[in-house]
């Protein structure tokens, strides 16, 4: 078609803030699909992989299932041996962990890096750097695993930023009564990159090897880079692609413009947004019981094989990646068609989903054995969880849309969660000899963190989002 012809087509009147959101969910897909590779890859790689399974390794409350499997040896879904390293499960541990803990650290702030350089610039820079990083993992993997383990945590402090940046760009890009729509179309990209990760990256490494596993998912990664940099502007203002129209629709929010000065005494007198970073906290808890340990769960708890724990788990991200933009698209039309106020529809939806996944939890405990019971409850939880993209998420635009992308990234406090769970699980576990005190913990974190919340939840806008106009304004007056 050519440049000229993109330009025909939009300026026919195909909306470019639709443009904008696909892209957005193409990156967030493209920077779980880089990050995740590793979880199937490492299994190929590692002669060491498959730990024997014997009744020492079992919870003393594993199902028959699991026992009988321990005993016949016979789930042939396991990868055996065969790999190219010789890796211990300590370094393979580090190996997959040392992301978070890089990931963690450039979050928090990488809301705030993003308003300052460009949200569009800092989430093409993320997942560019991110996309090299990733093609350079399987040299780095032949040089040491602590070097693949280095090169993790750069990719890490890398992708930190990317979703605050994305944040601050649909905060000038969506009107108001599509918000929770493009924001969780957009982030549900999340859990589509979590499905094609499972679903894809098996084949991969039969096919070609668990090198394209990484590779792909860099090429990929790179690809989409000049696509947002050519579509997409930190701002509707003046974008040569838009139509008079949409550009008269977006003029609501030319007053966001990011701010080079944070009130950050007034920002941590906001009571009302600290529920939020605790309700972030028990979401990532109940992620990690459902995406990180949910496979061991299944596995060494129900007996079920690697294939059918596959199977559940995509069919639980799917789910989860439909629920997210059907629960957005709900949000926007209760509070347009004043149905519910803005504020009480936050409520709605993060109770619908706090109920998902507290009935969920407790439920997974009384069905003990029954394995397809179990991966139903399993599935209905992630769903739950799914609503967060329309409650809390919105946060930083209904609290301080000058200062979404900071608010955004102060959200990911809430993932200290993802390493502290794995710790108190195991715990547990090992205490209690089986996983019900684990399930109950998240399901009571949830029901905690969600009354907080919906006690708390404001969508008016903040009087000190405004802070830097009104000092501009008090200096502009004095003589």
């Amino acid at each position: 078609m050519g440049i000229n012809g993109i330009w025909r087509w939009f300026r026919a009147g195909l909306p470019l803030r639709y443009v904008v959101v696909v892209l957005g969910l193409l990156g967030c897909c493209m920077d779980y699909l880089v990050r995740g590779g590793l979880n199937i890859a490492i299994v190929a790689m590692v002669n060491t992989t498959r730990s024997t399974l014997n009744d020492s390794h079992l919870p003393s409350g594993a199902c028959p299932a699991t026992r009988n499997l321990s005993h016949n040896g016979t789930d042939d879904d396991d990868l055996q041996g065969g790999g190219e390293f010789d890796w211990s499960l300590e370094e393979q541990g580090i190996i997959l962990g040392t992301f978070f803990w890089g990931y963690f650290f450039t979050k928090t702030s990488g809301g705030r890096l993003s308003e300052i350089l460009g949200g569009r610039e800092m989430m093409a820079i993320s997942l560019g750097a991110s996309g090299m990083l990733s093609l350079l993992c399987p040299y780095a993997a032949y040089l040491h695993p602590m070097a693949l383990a280095s090169l993790r945590f750069i990719m890490g402090l890398v992708q930190g930023p990317a979703f605050p940046a994305l944040y601050s760009v649909l905060a000038s890009w969506s009107p108001p009564d599509e918000l929770a729509t493009m924001v969780t179309i957009a982030y549900s990209g999340m859990s589509l990159g979590s499905l094609v990760a499972i679903g894809t990256s098996g084949w991969v490494v039969h096919q070609l090897g668990w090198q394209w596993v990484f590779w792909g998912g860099g090429t990929l990664a790179l690809v989409w880079t000049p696509f947002w940099l050519y579509f997409v502007r930190n701002s509707p203002i003046n974008h040569p692609l838009i139509s008079a129209e949409e550009e008269e629709l977006l003029g609501v929010n030319y007053s966001i413009k990011p701010r080079r000065n944070v009130p950050w005494t007034h920002l941590i007198r906001c009571y009302r947004f600290y529920p939020c970073i605790l309700a972030e906290f028990a979401t990532s808890w109940v992620g990690n019981q459902t995406i990180t340990e949910g496979p061991t769960f299944l596995k060494m708890q129900i007996g079920m094989s690697l294939t059918e724990v596959s199977w559940v788990l995509a069919g639980g991200q799917t789910c989860s990646w439909i629920g997210s933009f059907t629960f957005g698209r709900l949000s926007d039309l209760l509070i347009h068609h004043n149905i519910f106020s803005k504020v009480n529809t936050r409520r709605l939806m993060h109770f619908i989903g706090m109920m998902l996944v507290v009935v969920g939890l407790c439920c997974m405990v009384w069905a003990g054995c029954h394995k397809w019971v179990v991966s139903a409850l399993l599935v209905f939880v992630m769903i739950g969880t799914s609503t967060t993209l329309s409650t809390f998420t919105l946060a930083p635009m209904d609290l301080a849309p000058n200062y979404a992308g900071t608010l955004s990234g102060l959200l990911g406090i809430g993932n200290i969660s993802g390493f502290v769970a794995p710790i108190a699980t195991a715990e547990i576990i090992t205490k209690t000899g089986g996983w019900t005190g684990s399930l109950l913990l998240g399901s009571g974190l949830y029901l905690l963190t969600g009354f907080i919340y919906m006690a708390t939840v404001t969508t008016e806008v903040q009087d000190w989002n405004y802070y830097e106009d009104l000092h501009s304004l008090i200096e502009d007056q004095q003589p």
